[in-house]
């Protein structure tokens, strides 16, 4: 699940004016019937994840958001283990190209949020979860790995009214919205031997923008290239999530 450097145009477009970011508009409701456990296809191919043990009432939810190169399923099986020990219920979208369109966007120096067709993707996926299966509206996380999390950072920071957290793990770029939600809580993870994506754009760029705008950020740099580390992908669910460790943590999770 590895994304290609973008280079110079990640460090200015980063920085750049954009137009306003989509506006999701799905939000949790009191749904008639649970989701079975396991997995259930939704809308445009979006696959959720309801672990067998997770008890009734509303449930904690983490949307996965792959990074470049289509859609890797083994980063939703590698996620599994982690909602079944954890309670959580897991929604795993793909972009409909090899990557997302607000990445594609920004790679061919465009508004990045020019057509948003991935954002709306995602919102009708979220609206049929929500019909679907019960939600705790304040504990919904926007998780992006890489590519994703470039995205997710962009578009869940745009949409505090929906995520009440966003861990963005190993991105490349921010584009920051005109004000942020301070009661929204954001977590960045970037190994500093990354070398696919820079850790020093994360570390001077993204975490500085998202500090000036006074986020309630945790910044996690880790010894470590490309990928999800397990123990740091752990502390990343307690912090957006308040959630307790029943078990310990996997020592890494390599993409």
């Amino acid at each position: 699940m590895k994304s290609g450097a973008l280079g110079l145009a990640a460090l200015i477009l980063a920085a750049a004016p954009a137009a306003a970011a989509p506006q999701l508009g799905s939000r949790p409701t009191a749904a008639a019937a649970a989701l079975a456990p396991g997995e259930t296809t939704l809308a445009n191919g979006a696959v959720a994840y309801r672990p067998a043990s997770l008890p009734p009432g509303p449930a904690a939810l983490v949307i996965l958001l792959h990074g470049a190169g289509g859609y890797p399923l083994d980063f939703l099986e590698q996620m599994k283990p982690v909602a079944d020990q954890r309670g959580l219920m897991l929604l795993f979208p793909h972009s409909r190209g090899r990557t997302w369109d607000f990445i594609q966007n920004l790679a061919a120096e465009r508004d990045p949020w020019r057509g948003g067709l991935d954002a709306h993707r995602l919102d009708q996926s979220l609206g049929d979860l929500f019909a679907r299966a019960v939600v705790d509206p304040k504990r919904i996380a926007l998780l992006g790995f890489s590519d994703g999390a470039s995205y997710g950072l962009s578009l869940g920071t745009a949409n505090p009214q929906l995520f009440s957290a966003v861990v963005g793990l190993s991105p490349g770029m921010f584009v920051p919205p005109d004000s942020i939600d301070r009661k929204q809580r954001v977590f960045i993870a970037h190994g500093r031997g990354d070398h696919v994506l820079a850790f020093q754009n994360t570390s001077e760029t993204i975490v500085r923008q998202l500090r000036a705008g006074r986020a309630n950020l945790v910044f996690r740099p880790f010894a470590g290239d490309h990928q999800i580390d397990g123990k740091v992908l752990i502390e990343a669910l307690d912090f957006a999530l308040g959630l307790q460790a029943p078990t310990p943590a996997p020592t890494s999770i390599p993409k």
